[in-house]
């Protein structure tokens, strides 16, 4: 079972996500829906509604994880599949580190969920490199963390270039395959069913 936008947005109410989580977990599904639309068309079998459903909501306790401490993404891992949505659980467990489950012969949800997410600093697109500066700069406390963070960065890496070597273009065109939004950035993309704008109205509907 996979929950609709509204469901997501209604979840994302519920549990108190902050505005600035909010906004950047919508620009996540932005992205992530076009790279996958994307992918579908050079062949792969990725799962839209997965996708939007579980970007949008792959955030979903970071609110209270900042009290906490907690890992987010397990706990809203464990929270989704509790509530029911066990397949978007599952990808959301996979935001943060991919786990070596992931089919080699096909880029997965999981992936493309875990790579947008690195491609999105608050709610702007930036490159890997500066998403890794900017996480560097928040959370390499100490050699340890650091070291940890280096081997995500090569981890993504190897994300990003399957599923560019799959688009055949440049990662830093990703923003060319957007769809153009209030600020009249990107273009316009008929595969992708969601726009950054018509979840940002959709705020009013609490």
């Amino acid at each position: 079972m996979i929950p609709t936008r509204e469901d997501c947005l209604r979840l994302m109410f519920r549990y108190g996500m902050l505005e600035h989580i909010m906004d950047h977990s919508i620009e996540v599904a932005r992205v992530a829906l076009v790279l996958s639309s994307e992918l579908n068309r050079k062949g792969e079998k990725i799962d839209l509604a997965l996708v939007e459903a579980a970007a949008l909501l792959h955030d979903l306790t970071k609110t209270e994880c900042l009290r906490t401490k907690a890992d987010h993404a397990l706990t809203g891992s464990r929270l989704l599949r509790e509530i029911g949505y066990e397949r978007v659980g599952q990808v959301i467990g996979e935001h943060i580190r991919i786990s070596n489950k992931t089919d080699s012969f096909r880029i997965s949800e999981e992936e493309v969920v875990n790579y947008a997410d690195k491609r999105v600093r608050h709610d702007r697109i930036v490159s890997l490199e500066e998403r890794f500066e900017d996480l560097k700069r928040r959370y390499g406390k100490g050699e340890r963390a650091l070291e940890l963070l280096e081997e995500l960065r090569e981890v993504t890496l190897k994300i990003e270039r399957r599923i560019f070597s799959v688009l055949g273009i440049d990662p830093d065109l990703l923003e060319r395959l957007l769809p153009e939004t209030e600020d009249g950035h990107g273009r316009d993309s008929g595969e992708c069913y969601m726009l950054s704008s018509d979840v940002k109205r959709e705020k009013d509907f609490k």
